[in-house]
């Protein structure tokens, strides 16, 4: 099994705007979506986590406009 974490942050007044964009996405191919607790200097942390067939091309491009910085990509496989 094998877990994509992807995360990345936005402006905290655009945290509802990227939910939302993503929503289309998760009723298609769902993942996992989390937010870091607080927020430091008006940006916060999200997290999508896609499982073994996720591509998270779409969900790349859905954000783009609200993302401030880097957008990183770490896969985990599990032990069996």
């Amino acid at each position: 099994m094998r877990r994509r974490y992807v995360y990345y942050k936005v402006a905290e007044r655009d945290v509802a705007a990227v939910v939302e964009a993503l929503r289309p996405l998760r009723e298609r191919q769902p993942f996992e979506l989390w937010r870091r607790p607080g927020a430091a200097a008006g940006l916060v942390t999200l997290m999508e986590v896609h499982g073994d067939a996720d591509d998270d091309t779409e969900a790349a491009a859905a954000l783009a406009p609200w993302r401030v910085g880097e957008r990183h990509v770490e896969i985990f496989d599990a032990f069996d």
